[in-house]
């Protein structure tokens, strides 16, 4: 059997779609690790995210900056979702966690595109294998992947995230301001005189 390598450059073939592959250091485990080493943003990683809904396993491709908003990829998919098992990866689409490349599955998955994706020039995408990638344009992403662009990415606004802090904050921390008509207080290090 082909490598999952040699299957992908194999469907971008059929595609049309012409790849230069890189190959990553052994240790890329995250988007940050692997725009680390191809020199890019990490927003212009593409993950590749299977999901499972009670009826079929869907795909959603993701900025590396970004994470799923399930409820609102539920909404689009018209489902719940979740994450998709690594068996169930390997099924569908004959490719590894990790290594599952945006088109070129066993089987064809309904797919939407992360709209941060396309506001880069080129973005990056695994090729096959965990430790392989190539750059594609994402007009040329959404085409050979037959994605639709959607907004699913998970958001926390500036606003949003004061309040979390404050809600999540434990508890017996004073958050009121300093009085200001108070003099300084002496502070003191341990250990220092």
């Amino acid at each position: 059997m082909a490598s999952g390598f040699e299957r992908f450059r194999a469907a971008a073939e059929v595609l049309g779609v012409q790849v230069e592959p890189v190959r990553y250091p052994a240790d890329t485990r995250t988007a940050a690790d692997a725009a680390a080493a191809v020199g890019c943003e990490v927003g212009q990683i593409v993950k590749s995210l299977v999901f499972a809904t009670p009826t079929r396993l869907v795909l959603a491709l993701t900025s590396g900056a970004n994470q799923v908003d399930t409820d609102r990829l539920g909404e689009l998919v018209g489902e719940e979702v979740s994450l998709a098992d690594p068996e169930s990866v390997r099924a569908a689409t004959g490719f590894a966690i990790g290594g599952t490349p945006p088109f070129g599955h066993l089987n064809p998955l309904a797919t939407w595109t992360d709209e941060d994706l396309l506001a880069y020039e080129t973005v990056w995408a695994a090729a096959g294998t965990p430790d392989s990638c190539f750059p594609i344009a994402p007009a040329q992403l959404v085409a050979a992947s037959g994605a639709t662009p959607a907004d699913f990415a998970q958001r926390r606004e500036r606003e949003h995230m004061g309040r979390w802090l404050v809600d999540n904050m434990p508890r017996g921390i004073d958050l009121e301001p300093p009085d200001r008509n108070e003099p300084d207080r002496e502070v003191s290090f341990l250990g220092g005189d």
